[in-house]
């Protein structure tokens, strides 16, 4: 990061993606009074106190709390646990921010199981999540965990709901998964099976030229490049010198309102953070993401 800002001078940087490249590069970008938007990082640590770092994506806080309401309302329960890895940023912080939300809503967090990186034994832990008397399993992991954590929860006997987070939103989820993974739900910024307008134009196209359907990483980056040009765009002409217009262009960001992009409507706060629907995505039983509904915060109705 520091060799894009300092040697090849770029007037902007779209990226890191998960939280835990985005958080240490954002620190870099601001110090060095550079805009930046990551398109896929959650965690409100990567934009916090940053006002050059800004994201394409909902932040952790809203998305847990979606996911909570979205348990209680959605199969009537009281009880609920969770699963996730104690050693990475994203995970960490929405089963935190999904526990949080989940008490506020009156819902009993019975079992709050923990795992560090590389593990691949769940068992323990989700025997203890079976024997709490939780309904409903919460396990905001990675595309290319959560088969494991699934698998193993079927094999002892999980027949319950479970809810995933936007990190389950990878076309590889069903290969890695298949059947056993078909039923559940995640919260996401936007669903392919059912899409229409600006989604579907850029779905279409995106299969159209790579023969791959995209995930929301795919939409989340398309969207942060074009809010990017539109900043630029709105400077009404770059100056040449590099600080003003990195200024200029920051400045332009944060007045960003109601741009609709390919997840959705969208404006920008003063921290950098977008204010965006949360799309709930139900695997259905083509092994496709199907839109199942929207949750979009009221400063957007």
């Amino acid at each position: 990061t520091t060799k894009l800002v300092t040697e090849n001078e770029v007037l902007a940087i779209i990226g890191s993606y998960s939280s835990k490249q985005a958080i240490p590069t954002g620190e870099v970008a601001n110090s060095r009074k550079t805009p930046m938007i990551s398109p896929w990082s959650t965690n409100p640590r990567t934009t916090k106190d940053r006002p050059w770092v800004f994201r394409a994506c909902f932040i952790d806080p809203y998305q847990g709390k979606v996911a909570a309401t979205f348990a209680k309302e959605e199969f009537g329960i009281s009880k609920v646990g969770v699963l996730y890895d104690v050693a990475s940023d994203y995970p960490k912080g929405l089963a935190e921010n999904f526990k949080t939300a989940a008490e506020k809503e009156g819902l009993e967090v019975v079992a709050f199981e923990t795992f560090t990186t590389k593990d691949r034994d769940f068992s323990s832990q989700l025997t203890k999540i079976i024997s709490s008397g939780a309904e409903l399993l919460f396990t905001p992991q990675y595309y290319d965990e959560v088969p494991l954590i699934v698998q193993q929860a079927r094999e002892l006997g999980w027949d319950k709901p479970i809810l995933g987070s936007d990190s389950w939103s990878s076309p590889e989820l069903m290969t890695l998964c298949g059947d056993d993974c078909k039923g559940c739900f995640f919260t996401s910024h936007y669903a392919m099976k059912g899409a229409t307008g600006a989604t579907k134009e850029f779905i279409d196209k995106y299969r159209a030229k790579y023969n791959y359907a995209p995930g929301d990483v795919a939409a989340l980056a398309w969207d942060a490049t074009n809010i990017l040009l539109k900043a630029i765009e709105n400077t009404g002409g770059l100056s040449g010198n590099l600080e003003a217009d990195r200024e200029a262009i920051r400045d332009q960001l944060i007045k960003i309102d109601r741009w609709n992009g390919t997840t959705g409507l969208m404006s920008f706060t003063k921290e950098g953070d977008p204010i965006k629907a949360v799309v709930i995505v139900q695997i259905d039983q083509d092994g496709e993401f199907s839109f199942y509904k929207m949750a979009s915060p009221p400063e957007l109705k």
